[in-house]
């Protein structure tokens, strides 16, 4: 088993926050829409997902019973499907991806039919595209990324032909772009982003002409801005983060002028937040959060006044809920979950009364539906 706490190829498990009230993508009768707000958190320590019910008014978590749901060794990234009816998470040290259903009045996880696929050597993160057809994993030590075709009535995972495909060497975040054309896949020994085309039929992957596209040293994750034109990476060991432009038709990337911009020590974990105007950014060693203005014309970054904020310690993954006004951090060394009001304004970030709230050991991702 790899040392979690020290393998420099590891990454943070990566948080996502989908809508309030979720529309599903398709017309199935059990999309259900969704009033309350739930939060699962992988336990990467623990071996378990803990799950939450968020207070849409003050943001605060309130936990679920059971708190714990047994799941694979080593959790580490969890995603939500665009319907918000399954839980993905992803399973390092168990090399595999377990799914659950999620009811839609309680919250409450149950393993879906078929509930365990094998993955690639140690799987970090998932991404689904827009269509919630396709499933993209980065498997570490195979240095591939893994692609599933989901059954829309099982959520049963079927690996793309091709699958998996060459990702450079220890791929670790990724990202699909809003217009669901393209995957983008940091990679921390080579320090560069393996980007590829998405066939929008079978989910195959095709490099990009240029691809891979330089990076500041050892990438960790990576987040794009909703309208598609800017990326955003964090370098965790030259601490910064880089940003670019993204071409609409290649996908390819082009550094914005300016260079890369100082973070915290150690970033692990980027967010952008829903109408494009911030960036947000957890330092592992820093303990804090680094926040910073997005210059609408050149996708560069200014940071904002006042950062940066406090966060827990050794925060691991960040996300924005969809309206723009609440922020969570997990903190992998406190076993916690930090909550921040956004300012509408300033983008500056305020702790919620309450906050932090207990999580089982060594949270890595999280995600909200």
């Amino acid at each position: 088993m790899m040392d979690r706490r020290t393998f420099i190829g590891g990454v943070a498990g990566g948080l996502l926050v989908v809508p309030l009230v979720a529309r599903a993508q398709t017309t199935r009768a059990d999309d259900v829409p969704r009033a309350a707000l739930f939060a699962y958190v992988a336990n990467n320590g623990a071996g378990t997902v803990s799950a939450f019910r968020v207070d849409t008014v003050t943001g605060a978590l309130t936990p679920l019973a059971p708190t714990a749901i047994a799941s694979d060794n080593n959790p580490y990234s969890v995603t939500i499907d665009a319907a918000g009816r399954r839980l993905y998470v992803a399973h390092g040290d168990a090399s595999s991806i377990v799914t659950f259903s999620i009811d839609p009045t309680s919250g409450e996880l149950r393993p879906a039919p078929i509930s365990r696929t094998a993955t690639g050597a140690y799987p970090v993160s998932a991404a689904i595209d827009p269509s919630g057809r396709f499933l993209y994993v980065s498997t570490m030590v195979a240095d591939a990324v893994a692609a599933y075709a989901i059954n829309p009535t099982t959520a049963a995972l079927t690996p793309v032909k091709g699958s998996p495909f060459a990702a450079g060497k220890r791929p670790s975040g990724n990202a699909v772009h809003p217009n669901g054309r393209f995957l983008y896949v940091t990679n921390l020994t080579s320090s560069t982003i393996v980007a590829f085309a998405i066939d929008r039929v079978t989910g195959a992957l095709k490099p990009l002409r240029g691809s891979p596209f330089p990076a500041g040293t050892n990438p960790r994750a990576i987040a794009i801005e909703p309208g598609g034109r800017f990326a955003y990476v964090v370098n965790a060991v030259s601490n910064d983060v880089s940003s670019y432009r993204i071409d609409p038709n290649t996908g390819t990337l082009a550094p914005v002028p300016g260079g890369a911009v100082p973070t915290g020590e150690n970033p692990r974990a980027v967010v952008v937040a829903p109408k494009g105007g911030y960036v947000y950014v957890a330092s592992h060693f820093s303990n804090s959060i680094w926040a910073y203005a997005i210059d609408g014309a050149s996708g560069g970054l200014r940071p904002l006044p006042g950062q940066p904020f406090a966060a827990g310690t050794n925060p691991r993954g960040l996300a924005i809920d969809k309206r723009g006004t609440l922020l969570y951090c997990t903190n992998y060394g406190a076993n916690s979950v930090s909550a921040y009001r956004i300012n509408p304004i300033t983008g500056v970030l305020n702790e919620i009364p309450g906050s932090p709230y207990g999580t089982g050991d060594g949270p890595f991702g999280i995600a909200i539906f």
